[in-house]
């Protein structure tokens, strides 16, 4: 399987930030981050049962993939990721893990009873075509759950929203990880991200419905809920 560059790029910044991404997500949502993943486990748990198979796609360093753990058996709960670096972290934590592309994901038809991607959409080359696949591995009626930066609508809070991410985004990232152009990539890309809407839509078309969102951080962070259509 061939990357293009930008795949490739964002592929070595995730192996670059690797070891400071943690510390890097709680500052940056101010702690918030753990609360957000475990309104995904709460929603997976009240469609779920102890045997379901679970698959995280872009798990990082396994921050969600462990919450999904602890409420699940541990042989039923996957994490996948494109990050080699990122994947060394994940296994002091996890304990199922594959590098792969969610672009290509390497698993049976109606395989998964449900999948996450937290923060990890925006980044996908072809969303569409990763869209298609999750699809395809996700059983019927199964459920998709997405955490994801996107900007505001709101004036005042796109306005927040842009001090926030394109100035002190960097600036920590500098400071804490010495990586500034890899948070100053999260600003630009969040703020040239789909709208709500139109991540809706692109679910729709690919074979989801019931769709549920909730807004957190101002709006700029999005909670997503999507069952599979039959």
């Amino acid at each position: 399987m061939e990357k293009n560059t930008r795949s490739q790029n964002i592929q070595l910044m995730f192996n670059k930030i690797a070891k400071k991404y943690d510390l890097m997500n709680c500052i940056m949502s101010l702690g918030n981050h753990k609360k957000w993943e475990q309104e995904i486990v709460e929603s997976i748990k009240l469609n779920a049962n102890k045997t379901d198979k679970i698959l995280d796609i872009a798990c990082g360093t396994g921050s969600l993939t462990q919450e999904i753990i602890k409420n699940s058996s541990n042989d039923q709960v996957i994490g996948l990721d494109f990050s080699n670096a990122m994947l060394k972290i994940a296994k002091n934590t996890v304990s199922n893990l594959i590098l792969g592309d969610s672009h290509y994901l390497p698993f049976k038809k109606n395989y998964f009873d449900h999948i996450t991607i937290a923060y990890g959409i925006r980044n996908f080359e072809n969303i569409t075509q990763s869209l298609q696949e999750v699809n395809y591995v996700l059983n019927n009626k199964g459920t998709l759950n997405i955490i994801e930066i996107i900007k505001p609508y709101n004036n005042i809070k796109s306005f927040i929203f842009k001090l926030g991410f394109f100035i002190f985004a960097p600036l920590f990232g500098l400071i804490f990880s010495h990586n500034f152009s890899a948070y100053l990539y999260l600003p630009k890309s969040s703020n040239s991200f789909l709208t709500e809407n139109k991540i809706n839509s692109l679910l729709q078309k690919n074979g989801f419905n019931k769709i549920t969102t909730k807004k957190k951080a101002f709006g700029s962070v999005i909670l997503l809920n999507a069952l599979k259509s039959n």
